[in-house]
């Protein structure tokens, strides 16, 4: 199968606003289909919009061609910090239309972007990110301000 093929199974109006969710899409209809990895770029890009695509093509030459670095390129171009994947994986709902099965990896998709995105590699680096977020919201304003400038909730 090729990049056409891809092209095909997935359309440009898909990812709207959630970027994240389209390019997990894409990653896993371009490996169903057995695209390699380093063939990937040409047909996401073929199914971007072009003002996006114009954007892109002002990179370097070198990370232009690497699909991670247009990935993430993309995820901040529309914004997706590890602070935006955090709440919209705490604000998440399951919509009317939308099974169980296509919820569990639409949150996947958040927690993940929230946790790889502040390089979170270990349980306890998980732990620690849960308890100080738990603690900024649970904290007076007071505290949290003191505790912000001090960067020890940061």
């Amino acid at each position: 199968m090729t990049g056409n093929d891809i092209n095909k199974l997935l359309h440009k109006s898909e990812f709207k606003e959630d970027i994240s969710l389209y390019l997990v899409l894409f990653e896993r209809q371009a490996s169903r289909i057995a695209i390699p990895k380093e063939l990937w770029l040409s047909p996401l890009v073929d199914l971007l919009p072009l003002e996006i695509t114009h954007i892109i093509s002002r990179e370097p030459e070198e990370q232009v061609n690497d699909y991670e670095h247009v990935k993430n390129l993309l995820l901040q171009i529309f914004k997706l910090t590890p602070e935006k994947f955090h709440q919209l994986f705490f604000a998440h709902k399951k919509s009317r239309e939308k099974t169980w099965i296509d919820f569990y990896p639409e949150l996947d998709t958040y927690f993940n972007g929230w946790t790889k995105g502040l390089k979170v590699e270990s349980y306890d680096n998980l732990k620690d990110l849960v308890i100080t977020d738990q603690m900024k919201k649970r904290v007076p304003i007071e505290f949290k301000e003191h505790f912000l400038d001090a960067n020890v909730l940061a």
